[in-house]
């Protein structure tokens, strides 16, 4: 079979606003957790519970190696899985979401602290382990992959891409302004983490996380199937054919770059106004410099990349972020008013990968189609989020290198002034050079330019109506 789609026959109401809506709500679920992990996990470890940095980033790094067995497995699962009455996705979701919030809480007892060294750093490890490489596995890959079922139409999975960000956007509004405002107090005129506020917030944000997931199954629907085949494709052949795509691997290296500059940044935030800054309440004000362009921008992205394509886009967009950067480090800006000025400039241009980057993955399973004949969007798409993963692990042991490289003292309220210059440092010019690492990947080696794309979309469009006009001749 020249497709490796297929229709569903029952009759199923139009792709619309609707599943665009639904499939917000899935991306909002996901990252009132997600972000608020990445944004305050590692604060928790190093400000509540005592634990050394270097051994944070360790526990990151080894949770993100398990992922490259825990995400591309289950990819694979629900690939070549029999779905069930209700889908093949979005089933999955909703199984897994409970476990999922349960966890999200539990990795914020307050109470651990107090234990033994190695009781706290293990329980740390399990309960991150359990939290990140297998319930959030569960439901994030079966959520990401559902995209390619909702709708055979490419323009309609560039508006899903446009609305999954949006709705991570307005996660990170909420989980990025609301936190910082309760769980840090002055004390002593030093600024410092409320732990119990801490662990209030994060059960907050999982029950909310609920809600989003449960609007997300109510709202959304699978319309395309893959024909079922008496011998699926065997995994070691699926994955050598994946490894020779140009398409492929340099996407995965240039998500990798992209999410170690842009979580380096964000995990580093807090430690920048607690320390640099000495206020960890305008942390709230940082997130919106993130945040507020994406809500300026997110009604032109999916025109600006038709028009422009999405890696022309990128480059163009990563370079002016990775000068910005540089610039920012080298003025060793005080004020903190003139920092979240340049900041947000910086982000503009970053924005509008953010809002595509979802697409790009489309692409590229078209390509690996167009090659092969084949579509693998589970496995692909499993195999992109553990890339990205391993970037927010490498982010972690990065930052809890760098923290005890330059002399931070975990549980301290303050710390040496050569010590807050590092976290400078490493805040600003390392997201700089890494931005422009991967303009360098995405114009010298990503393949899909905007000619390309459209190519691809084309073999596509001819190999379906080849397809109909052999189903209709049987």
């Amino acid at each position: 079979m020249s497709q490796a789609v297929a229709t569903k026959k029952t009759q199923l109401r139009p792709f619309g606003w609707r599943d665009k809506v639904g499939y917000l709500f899935g991306d909002f679920g996901n990252d009132f957790v997600f972000i608020f992990a990445s944004s305050f996990l590692m604060v928790f470890y190093t400000n509540v519970a005592g634990l050394n940095p270097a051994h944070v980033g360790l526990i990151f790094l080894g949770a993100r190696l398990l992922d490259a067995f825990t995400d591309v497995g289950w990819g694979r699962f629900l690939d070549v899985h029999k779905p069930s009455a209700a889908g093949r996705f979005r089933v999955w979701v909703a199984r897994m979401a409970l476990p999922l919030a349960a966890m999200s809480i539990l990795l914020y007892v307050p109470m651990i602290g107090d234990w033994a060294y190695a009781a706290k750093l293990t329980y740390a490890a399990v309960s991150y382990l359990l939290w990140g490489s297998v319930f959030y596995t569960m439901v994030n890959i079966s959520y990401g992959s559902m995209a390619s079922v909702m709708s055979a139409d490419p323009g309609d999975r560039s508006s899903l891409s446009v609305f999954r960000t949006t709705g991570a956007a307005l996660a990170g509004l909420f989980v990025g302004v609301v936190p910082p405002l309760f769980i840090y107090a002055t004390v002593d005129g030093v600024s410092q983490v409320v732990p119990s506020a801490l662990l209030v917030t994060a059960a907050v944000f999982a029950v909310l996380s609920l809600g989003c997931y449960a609007l997300f199954y109510l709202l959304t629907t699978e319309r395309v199937v893959a024909p079922r085949t008496a011998a699926p494709v065997p995994f070691r052949t699926v994955l050598k054919a994946l490894g020779q795509n140009r398409a492929l691997l340099a996407l995965l290296v240039a998500n990798l770059l992209m999410m170690v500059g842009q979580f380096l940044t964000q995990t580093m935030s807090p430690y920048l106004w607690l320390n640099w800054f000495n206020n960890g309440q305008l942390s709230s004000l940082g997130a919106l410099a993130m945040i507020v362009p994406m809500f300026a921008i997110a009604p032109f992205a999916s025109r600006l990349g038709r028009r422009f394509g999405k890696k022309e886009i990128a480059v163009v967009a990563a370079s002016v972020a990775a000068v910005l950067q540089v610039v920012i480090w080298l003025l060793r800006i005080e004020n903190p008013w003139v920092y979240l000025a340049l900041a947000l400039v910086s982000t503009l241009g970053l924005v509008l990968f953010m809002m595509l980057v979802w697409a790009f993955i489309t692409d590229v399973i078209d390509d690996v189609d167009v090659r092969t004949k084949s579509r693998e969007d589970g496995t692909i798409y499993s195999i992109n989020t553990w890339a990205r993963k391993l970037g927010l692990a490498i982010v972690g042991g990065a930052s809890g290198l760098a923290l005890a490289l330059v002399g931070f003292q975990a549980g301290e309220p303050t710390q040496a002034p050569e010590t807050n210059y590092g976290i400078y440092t490493v805040t600003t010019l390392g997201p700089g050079i890494l931005f422009g690492l991967f303009a360098v990947v995405m114009h010298f080696w990503y393949p899909l330019d905007r000619t390309r794309v459209a190519s691809n979309v084309a073999v596509l469009h001819t190999r379906a109506a080849e397809h109909s006009d052999d189903t209709a001749s049987d």
